[in-house]
């Protein structure tokens, strides 16, 4: 029978030298066996600036550009554990979008909780920073709109050429193409097979 984990009050089974994979991955990550943490661990890795500047995180930067760090042992973009020090728990399926576009600032002001198609329209809108939010921009179209976007189409405008006119996303150009166009062919099926039908049924 397995030794038990040698740290205190813990039940699990020894894996790794004398401990449990919770409590020997910790020890390695941290050094110490105990769970307490504290803000100035985080903070220490970020250099501060003035309330408007970028403050860079200058500990370990993934391959994207993204600091990375952890809380409780799972990890953690740096940006979303700044604003959870800061403000608090982030609700599920919100991201922390930056209105600097600079991915190791962890200055909460230049900061703001939104969705990923937020996150994907100020990157590829260009939007300036104090324009960014959740959800600022329009996401549907008015049969007007896309009865005049279809015409610009047909006069070879580009989808991102539409996007910029009618103020959207391009792939909230894309959906409304797709879907007009899945209607499109639906009805020409529908008048194939009537007209094949009804060949069908005079030589019959």
């Amino acid at each position: 029978m397995k030794e038990p984990c040698s740290a205190p009050g813990c039940d699990q089974q020894a894996k790794a030298k004398g401990y449990c994979m919770r409590h020997y991955v910790r020890l390695r990550r941290t050094g110490t066996l105990g769970t307490k943490r504290r803000m100035g661990d985080f903070w220490s890795k970020v250099k501060r600036g003035a309330p408007d500047e970028c403050w860079p995180w200058t500990g370990f930067v993934k391959p994207s550009g993204h600091g990375l760090t952890s809380i409780r042992g799972l990890p953690m973009h740096t940006s979303r554990k700044a604003w959870i020090l800061t403000h608090g728990p982030i609700a599920e399926g919100l991201c922390v979008n930056h209105r600097c576009d600079n991915a190791i600032c962890c200055n909460p002001a230049h900061m703001y909780l939104g969705s990923r198609a937020d996150n994907a329209i100020d990157q590829w809108a260009q939007l300036p920073a104090d324009e960014r939010g959740r959800g600022v921009r329009r996401c549907m179209l008015s049969d007007e709109d896309l009865y005049r976007m279809w015409e610009d189409r047909k006069r070879g405008a580009s989808l991102k050429q539409c996007a910029q006119k009618f103020g959207v996303h391009i792939t909230t150009v894309m959906r409304y193409i797709t879907i007009v166009r899945k209607e499109k062919v639906k009805i020409l099926r529908s008048v194939r097979l009537s007209a094949a039908n009804s060949i069908s049924y005079q030589k019959s």
